[in-house]
């Protein structure tokens, strides 16, 4: 409702009956004074009109009028904070909000405070909209880093896997077999060391490092599930300690046979013949024993590695001539 009013033989006005209030309150219009609003059969005094009379409050020289606290300030301050909580989704109604209170607050003549509480929740908004922005750039991003990782990875086992192919040739020259159980004495018989024991890759590879040839765990390093970043503390029996090994093992293959097969792979899953796609994004990294070094896709549902046409670990396969493989894995 708007009203207009009369004092000093002047019309003024519309007003909205807030403004009106405040200016009884601060006795810049008189109970008295005469006034009229749409539908008010002609002018009356203000004390008379609805929503006027018994509402103004008693007059005390020198008071001040309490003006009322915008409840859209109030909401949008507290939503301007809650964006910190919910990434961003309440930006939009604590700008609504705000700008919706500045402009109330400013109509108001007075009568309406909190601008400070809607500033405050517009600032907080319009950072949520930064904070909502950054989290959708990072979502999208976040696939590419996770690949760009992966493929990090991989490039480090295949890395690693040359460096201790390497290795593994040399120990063949010396000691006419790639590591096994009877290479294991051999080994202590010459560095006069006690004999490698185990069953795994791990204690293959140790001979490698007990006969000198290696002065690393790093090289048979893979991240993989269960495995994680060596020590380098290779005295005795810290030598390659479990999960400072990435690579399962094939045993009793030789560089003679002229037949280059698997002779060490990751990321094989534990006890079984198959792959698993999740830590090189989709590969897995052979050692063959031409010293060559492949990255081979994995099916993602069977776990298998294709090669030339069959599963690369099926006994059957023509790169096996008949001898089903012997893998030993990580510890």
């Amino acid at each position: 409702m708007q009203i207009f009013i009369q004092q000093n033989g002047k019309q003024c006005g519309p007003f909205a009956i807030d403004q009106v209030r405040a200016g009884l309150a601060n006795g810049s219009y008189q109970p008295t004074d005469m006034a009229w609003y749409e539908g008010a059969a002609g002018w009356l005094p203000l004390a008379a009109v609805p929503g006027i009379a018994g509402n103004a409050p008693p007059q005390i020289p020198g008071a001040v009028p309490v003006a009322s606290t915008s409840t859209l300030g109030v909401w949008s301050l507290v939503l301007g904070i809650l964006t910190f909580v919910t990434c961003g989704f309440t930006a939009i109604p604590a700008v609504i909000c705000g700008h919706l209170s500045l402009g109330e607050i400013k109509r108001s003549g007075g009568a309406k405070t909190g601008g400070g509480l809607a500033l405050a929740g517009l600032i907080a908004g319009y950072l949520g909209f930064a904070i909502m922005a950054i989290a959708m750039l990072s979502g999208l991003a976040a696939p590419m880093v996770i690949r760009q990782r992966k493929k990090a990875d991989q490039t480090e086992a295949v890395s690693n896997a040359r460096s201790f192919g390497l290795a593994l040739f040399e120990f063949e020259t010396e000691y006419d077999s790639f590591p096994t159980d009877a290479t294991a004495k051999a080994v202590a018989e010459a560095t006069d060391t006690e004999i490698v024991s185990g069953n795994s890759s791990n204690a293959r590879f140790r001979q490698l490092i007990r006969a000198g040839i290696v002065q690393s765990e790093t090289a048979f390093y893979a991240h993989i599930k269960g495995a994680h970043k060596p020590d380098n503390d290779f005295q005795g029996a810290h030598a390659l300690e479990p999960g400072e090994c990435g690579f399962a093992y094939v045993e009793n293959l030789l560089t003679a046979d002229k037949v280059a097969r698997p002779l060490a792979m990751t990321p094989l899953i534990p006890g079984a013949m198959r792959f698993d796609p999740l830590p090189f994004g989709g590969k897995a990294v052979i050692l063959f024993t031409d010293n060559s070094v492949k990255s081979l896709p994995i099916d993602g549902q069977s776990g298998k590695v294709m090669f030339e046409g069959k599963d690369l670990l099926d006994p059957a396969h023509p790169i096996w001539g008949g001898k089903p493989p012997v893998i030993v894995w990580p510890e």
